[in-house]
C-alpha cells in the first residue's frame, strides 16, 4: 500500500472513530422526536418504549418497542423508509418485541462513512496538497454534530442529506475522472432520485440535479453511450415528480395556511387587497395572525380546507411573492436572522433521559462547525449572500475561461450547489412558517457543500506554481483539458 493510501486510510479510521463515537458510546446522541416519527414508523405498529409525554421534543429516545396501539397508516411517502425497512429487519434477528434506533443509527453511519470514502477516491487526480486540504475540511465538517445526530432519528431529512452527499460524491468522480463511467452515472442519477424522494419539500432540487446529469452524458463517447446516459438521467425527474405527487394532503394544508395567514398577511397594512390577490374573500380575514379551530365534524373541515387550498393555490401564493418581490426578500431574510442560526436544531433535545441531561440539552462536543456558522448568521447574516455572490461569480468565470476541462466541470457543480441552497432557503422560507430551523437543513449541507469545494480552489490558489497532476516517473505531455487546473 502505498503512502498516500496510507494517509487514506488513517482518515477514514478517523473519520468513522468520531462518527461512532458520538452515536453509540455512552451517552449516545441522537435526535427527540418532534411528532414526526409516527409518520414512517407506526405502519410497522412501533413506538417509544417510554410513553412519557414530555420525552417529545425533549429526550433522545433508544428504545422502542411493538405495539398493536402504535399503528397509524400515514399517507406519507419517503425513500427513508427504505433505510428503515433494512434496520427493522436487523433488529427483529435479536428481538421481535424491542427496537434500538441505534441500529438505524448505523445504517445511516455506514452510508455516511461510506460517502466520506467516495469523496476521497474522487479527490485522488488532485495534487497532494490541494487532496489533502479537502480531505482534512471535509473531515471537519462533515463529522460536526450537526450531521451526525441526525443519524440516529427517524427524520427524512436524514436521508435526503446522505443521499444527497452521495450523488455529489458520485457527480465529483465523473467529472474528475479521465472517461465516464455508465456505473458512476447509474449511482449517481438513482442517489439523486432517492434525495428528492426523501420529501416532497426537496422536489425542487430535481431541476438542478438533471442538469448535472445532462452534462455528464454530454461526456460520454458515440450516440449509443449518451443515448443511454440520458435515458437513465430520466429516473431524476420522474423521482422529483413521484415526490410532488405523493404529498399528503396534510403536508399541504397546514403549511399553506401558515404561510397566508401567518408569513404574507400577519403584519399586511393592506389585508382586503392582499385577500383577494389570493384569491380570498374578505370572511378569510379572522383566520389572520391566529390558529383556526377544527370544524366538529370530518365533513365540513374537509371542505373548509377544499375551499381554501382550491382558492390560495400554490400558484396564487407563488405568483403574490413574484408581484411583491421585497415582501418576500424581507420574509426571507428575516428567516436568515431568526431561524437559520439554529443549525443545532435546539427545537428538539439530543439526550436520553438516562442520561440525567436538563431537558432539550445540546450536544457541546464534536460542535465546532456548527458554533461557528451559528455566530457567523448571528453577528452577520448578510455574510451568506456575499459568500453565494463570491460563489456564483467564480463559478461562471471558471466555466467561460476552462469550457470543456475539468475545472469547468467542477466549477459547474459548485454553481450548481450554490443554486440549490438558495432554491432550499426560497421553498424552506416562502411556503412554510412552522419550524423553518429544521426545514433549513439541506440548505446547511448544500451551503458546506460548496465551502469544501472552495477550499480546494483555495489550497490550489495558495500552491499554484505545483502542478496539479504530478507527472509519474516519466512524464508524458497530457491531452487538452485534461490537468485539473481550480477546484
Amino acid at each position: 500500500m502505498t503512502r498516500d493510501r496510507w494517509y487514506e486510510a488513517s482518515l477514514v479510521v478517523l473519520f468513522a472513530g468520531c462518527v461512532c463515537f458520538q452515536l453509540f458510546v455512552p451517552p449516545s446522541v441522537g435526535l427527540a422526536d418532534n411528532g414526526d416519527f409516527g409518520r414512517l414508523i407506526d405502519r410497522f405498529d412501533l413506538g417509544p418504549a417510554d410513553k412519557v409525554d414530555s420525552d417529545q421534543y425533549s429526550y433522545f429516545t433508544t428504545q422502542w418497542i411493538y405495539d398493536p396501539t402504535y399503528h397509524w397508516t400515514s399517507d406519507n411517502f419517503s425513500s427513508e423508509l427504505i433505510l428503515i425497512c433494512g434496520a427493522l429487519l436487523i433488529g427483529w434477528t435479536s428481538s421481535t418485541n424491542q427496537f434500538d434506533i441505534r441500529i438505524m443509527g448505523s445504517i445511516h453511519a455506514l452510508l455516511w462513512i461510506g460517502c466520506f470514502i467516495a469523496l476521497l477516491v474522487a479527490i485522488r487526480p488532485l495534487a497532494p496538497r490541494i487532496r489533502w486540504a479537502t480531505a482534512i475540511a471535509g473531515l471537519f465538517i462533515l463529522t460536526d454534530a450537526s450531521y451526525v445526530t441526525m443519524c440516529n432519528s427517524f427524520y427524512m431529512d436524514t436521508a435526503a442529506f446522505l443521499f444527497l452527499a452521495w450523488a455529489v460524491a458520485l457527480w465529483l468522480s465523473m467529472a474528475t475522472g479521465r472517461r465516464p463511467s455508465l456505473g458512476l452515472f447509474w449511482a449517481f442519477s438513482i442517489a439523486s432520485a432517492l434525495c428528492l424522494m426523501s420529501k416532497s419539500q426537496h422536489a425542487p432540487l430535481g431541476v438542478f440535479l438533471w442538469i448535472l446529469a445532462g452534462l455528464a452524458a454530454l461526456r460520454f463517447e458515440g450516440r449509443k453511450r449518451k443515448a443511454a446516459a440520458f435515458a437513465i438521467s430520466l429516473i431524476i425527474p420522474l423521482g422529483a415528480w413521484t415526490a410532488y405527487r405523493l404529498m399528503p394532503i396534510t403536508d399541504a394544508r397546514m403549511p399553506q395556511y401558515s404561510v397566508v395567514f401567518r408569513k404574507i398577511l400577519e403584519s399586511t397594512r393592506t389585508p382586503d387587497e392582499d385577500l383577494r390577490d389570493l384569491g380570498l374573500g374578505p370572511e378569510y380575514a379572522r383566520y389572520i395572525a391566529r390558529d383556526r379551530d377544527p370544524l366538529p365534524d370530518f365533513a365540513s373541515e374537509t371542505k373548509w380546507w377544499d375551499d381554501f387550498l382550491g382558492r390560495a393555490t400554490r400558484g396564487r401564493v407563488m405568483l403574490f411573492h413574484l408581484r411583491h418581490p421585497w415582501r418576500a426578500l424581507a420574509m426571507m431574510y428575516r428567516d436568515l436572522k431568526t431561524h437559520a442560526p439554529d443549525r443545532r436544531l435546539r427545537i428538539v433535545g439530543k439526550y436520553e433521559r438516562a442520561s440525567g441531561m436538563a431537558p432539550r440539552a445540546q450536544v457541546e462536543s464534536f460542535s465546532w462547525w456548527t458554533d461557528f456558522r451559528s455566530a457567523l448568521f448571528r453577528f452577520a447574516p448578510w455574510h451568506i449572500l456575499v459568500w453565494f455572490a463570491a460563489v456564483c461569480w467564480m463559478s461562471i468565470r471558471l466555466l467561460i475561461r476552462g469550457s470543456g476541462s475539468a475545472e469547468a466541470r467542477v466549477a459547474g457543480l459548485c454553481l450548481a450547489l450554490a443554486a440549490m441552497a438558495l432554491a432550499e432557503f426560497a421553498v424552506s422560507s416562502l411556503s412554510d412558517s412552522g419550524e423553518t430551523e429544521r426545514h433549513l437543513f439541506l440548505f446547511h449541507v448544500l451551503t458546506d457543500f460548496t465551502i469544501l469545494l472552495a477550499v480546494a480552489w483555495l489550497s490550489h490558489r495558495l500552491s499554484r506554481n505545483s502542478a496539479i497532476l504530478p507527472p509519474g516517473p516519466t512524464a508524458q505531455p497530457e491531452p487538452s483539458g485534461a490537468k485539473l487546473t481550480a477546484w
